[in-house]
């Protein structure tokens, strides 16, 4: 190419490269309120007590009459609720671990966007320098002077001065047009990392509100057992129930065969079962305060005076003869202490032992739990001979 057509076509070439980066730098960018980045923090809001209204209950009622109409069928019901709860808070676990990468992984694609959008500026400022310094030299009269023809020699070693000139011109608006491709890629990661957190907003938003639904459920569920009679005697019904259960489990138990120790001796010489906690509900009759009705309570219902000391722990020697979920009680540990002794820890969580484990005495076995409750954290705590429920007041200093 002749020299004197190489530069202003050089000067074309960078001008059009430079509207068509400035134009290229702001397609696909978002506004600032879609690129905001949530807290990733997802914290499960507090239950609310259950406020039913007339349209409710009878919402309630359709939904529960086939389970109100069988033995066990209002238990299965509050413990099918406890199991989608679970569930759901499980799955609302692994959804906010997955928010949280997406959240550092749109992070992570703004930062290499700022940064390749920054070494474009820079670029974008240098192609303009050259630019004006190239309009510069195209209006000096030493240009003109030097693009003129003067004789083939000097002509040639002019425009091999020219043209690594140019060359370099060349080289700096290539890095400058990968750089404009190189901030498009970062611009579809970070979009592509703010499609992924959306989704994980609407996941989790979609598992809240159904997580909160159970609960609302099981809320209702309960206050109707303490409101209604027929929901009243449907549980007490069904609490029965889960109590033959609990002596035919017993019944079905090897025996343990250690006979140093023996627990029979051991009233009024046993700790609780959870430290620093108090007998919410005594062992024996309990008389309903609006119905009038009569129930045997056949054990104690135990409360920590704090959340921290939720530890549960044996209160003797003991094999482990159960570890599972129960109707009525939950999640439930059930330790042989010989000779027909058994002790009943229901409603745990963070279960640490497994059947068949041989435990000391105050070893912790769980933690107090809400499994299966229908009164929110507490142990649930029986002792039983042969299968027959023992005041656990008699044993306990």
């Amino acid at each position: 190419m002749p020299p004197r057509l190489l530069l202003p076509t050089l000067a074309l070439l960078l001008a059009s490269s430079f509207s068509t980066a400035a134009v290229a730098a702001t397609v696909q960018r978002p506004d600032a309120a879609e690129i905001a980045l949530p807290d990733r923090s997802a914290t499960n809001p507090a239950a609310q007590p259950a406020r039913i209204d007339s349209v409710e209950k009878r919402a309630l009622d359709a939904r529960y009459r086939e389970a109100m109409s069988k033995e066990l069928g209002l238990l299965q019901a509050i413990d099918g609720l406890d199991a989608t709860i679970e569930e759901l808070e499980t799955s609302l676990a692994r959804l906010g671990l997955d928010r949280a990468a997406a959240t550092d992984a749109l992070r992570e694609a703004e930062l290499r966007r700022a940064g390749a959008e920054r070494r474009l500026a820079e670029m974008r400022a240098a192609v303009r320098a050259r630019l004006r310094a190239i309009l510069r030299l195209g209006r000096s009269p030493e240009l003109r002077f030097a693009v003129s023809p003067e004789g083939f020699a000097t002509a040639v070693v002019k425009q091999r001065l020219l043209g690594r000139l140019v060359a370099g011109d060349r080289e700096r608006l290539e890095r400058y047009r990968e750089q404009l491709a190189r901030l498009a890629g970062e611009t579809k990661d970070r979009d592509a990392a703010l499609a992924k957190l959306a989704a994980a907003d609407r996941d989790l938003h979609g598992q809240l509100a159904a997580l909160e639904r159970a609960r609302h459920d099981k809320l209702a569920l309960v206050a109707q057992i303490e409101a209604d009679p027929s929901y009243n005697q449907n549980a007490r019904r069904d609490m029965d129930a889960a109590d033959r259960t609990l002596v035919e489990k017993i019944e079905t138990f090897k025996e343990w065969q250690e006979k140093r120790y023996t627990f029979g001796r051991t009233r009024g010489k046993l700790l609780r079962p959870v430290n620093m906690s108090k007998i919410e509900v005594p062992f024996g009759p309990r008389k309903h305060p609006r119905f009038g009705t009569t129930t045997f309570h056949r054990g104690q219902d135990i409360r920590p005076n704090h959340p921290e000391h939720a530890a549960v722990r044996a209160v003797f020697w003991a094999r482990v003869a159960f570890v599972g979920w129960m109707l009525g009680y939950g999640q439930t540990i059930i330790l042989d202490h010989g000779r027909g002794w058994h002790t009943v820890y229901a409603h745990v969580d963070a279960v640490e032992v497994a059947e068949g484990d041989v435990i000391r005495s105050r070893q912790k076995i769980a933690e107090v739990g809400a499994s299966g409750s229908l009164k929110g954290r507490y142990l649930y705590f029986e002792i039983r001979e042969n299968g027959e429920p023992v005041d656990p007041a008699e044993f306990f200093r």
